[in-house]
């Protein structure tokens, strides 16, 4: 769920980036920075009321400086510190992401499978996920759940296509009590 000030800092982080012809560049360095904000030595610094804002704002100015951002994308991060907003940077990073793969026809799917997948069968459910979607681009990631027994289910932009034996099982194990009754 991405919250509605994530998605419009990210509208506007858009338009900068569209009118640069930087789309992708753009969230490549939004996820850079985002990896950095995350620091698990880094990210109490930053967020903690016990800490005085205008230190936490030197932090990340100096984060900043020291990943060498584009100026887009520096200086929405250091509006969003200076508003104390910083715990925003995940939404928006998906807020931006998502808007940007409409704007350039790209899904978004993830593929859970009992076991690792070979090449070919990646490929397959890739070429698959393109067919469902109906987009030019699919960006994949697996995962492999083995509370699944077999088969997959592939989770693409939302919607969910579940042909997981456990699933299946379900289903037949519905029409069999269905069929008693």
């Amino acid at each position: 769920m991405i919250g509605r000030l994530g998605r419009r800092y990210a509208r506007a982080v858009l338009d900068l980036a569209r009118a640069e012809g930087s789309l992708e560049a753009t969230g490549e360095e939004l996820g850079r920075a985002l990896a950095v904000f995350e620091e698990p030595r880094l990210r109490p610094l930053l967020l903690s009321p016990a800490i005085e804002a205008s230190a936490r704002h030197r932090t990340a100015r100096s984060v900043v400086e020291a990943l060498g951002l584009s100026r887009t994308v520096g200086n929405v991060i250091l509006l969003v510190a200076e508003r104390d907003r910083l715990p925003i940077l995940p939404d928006l990073l998906r807020a931006y992401e998502a808007l940007v793969d409409e704007e350039v026809g790209r899904a978004r799917v993830t593929i859970h499978s009992a076991a690792p997948l070979g090449a070919a069968e990646k490929s397959d459910l890739i070429e698959l996920a393109r067919r469902l979607t109906k987009r030019r681009e699919v960006l994949a990631t697996t995962e492999v759940d083995p509370e699944l027994l077999g088969g997959i289910v592939v989770d693409a932009d939302g919607t969910v296509y579940d042909g997981s034996v456990r699933a299946q099982l379900a289903r037949l194990s519905k029409e069999m009590a269905g069929a008693g009754a």
